[in-house]
C-alpha cells in the first residue's frame, strides 16, 4: 500500500510536471501567434482603407468629367482667342485650376487600374500569410521576413492610392465650384 501511494505521488508529480511543460509552451507560441495576427490585421486595415478611396471613385463619372473639362477648357480658349481677350489674372486662375482639375483626373484613370489588381494582389498575399500563422508554418525569423516585404508592399500602395485616390475624392468640391464658373464664363463668352 505505502508502495502504492509513492508511485501514485511520482505519477502526480510527473503529471503535473507535464502540464507545466506543455502550458509553458503553448502560451508563449500562442502569444506569438497573436502578435503575428495583429500585424497583419494592421496591414490589412491599410488595405481596407485603399479599398475605400476605391469604392469612393467612380471611373466612369471621372472619365466624363475629363471630357467635360477638355470640352470646356478648349471652348473658353476658343473664344478667348477669337474675341483676342487676355484673362485677367481671376480668370486665368480660374482656367488653370479648372486645367488642374482634368490632370488630376487623367492620372487617376491612368493609375486607378493598377491600384485595383496591385489590391487584389496584396489581399491574396496577407490572406496566405495570415494562414501561415494561424498554423505556425515558420519561425519567427521567416515571419518577420516574409512581413516586412508585404508591409512595404501595402505602405507603396496606400501611398499611391492618398496621392491620386483620396485628391481625387477631395476635389469633388472644388470641382463643382470651378465647373459652375467655367460654365458662366462660357455663356459670357458666347455673347
Amino acid at each position: 500500500m505505502l508502495k502504492f501511494v509513492q508511485m501514485f505521488k511520482l505519477f502526480a508529480y510527473l503529471f503535473i510536471l507535464l502540464c507545466l511543460i506543455v502550458s509553458c509552451s503553448g502560451p508563449a507560441n500562442d502569444f506569438e501567434k497573436q502578435a503575428e495576427l495583429q500585424y497583419l490585421d494592421t496591414l490589412g486595415s491599410r488595405l481596407n482603407g485603399v479599398k475605400n478611396l476605391l469604392d469612393k471613385v467612380d471611373l466612369a463619372d471621372i472619365k466624363d468629367r475629363q471630357d467635360i473639362i477638355q470640352n470646356n477648357y478648349q471652348f473658353c480658349e476658343l473664344k478667348l482667342k477669337e474675341k483676342a481677350i487676355e484673362p485677367d489674372e481671376e480668370m486665368a486662375r480660374l482656367l488653370q485650376e479648372y486645367r488642374a482639375l482634368e490632370r488630376l483626373y487623367s492620372n487617376t484613370i491612368a493609375t486607378y487600374p493598377g491600384i485595383v489588381m496591385k489590391l487584389e494582389e496584396l489581399y491574396l498575399e496577407l490572406k496566405t500569410l495570415k494562414e501561415s500563422a494561424n498554423a505556425k508554418d515558420y519561425n519567427k525569423e521567416v515571419f518577420k521576413t516574409y512581413f516586412n516585404k508585404e508591409k512595404e508592399e501595402v505602405l507603396q500602395l496606400h501611398k499611391a492610392a492618398q496621392n491620386t485616390l483620396k485628391l481625387c475624392v477631395e476635389a469633388e468640391s472644388v470641382f463643382t465650384r470651378r465647373q459652375q464658373e467655367i460654365e458662366e464664363l462660357a455663356e459670357a463668352l458666347k455673347k
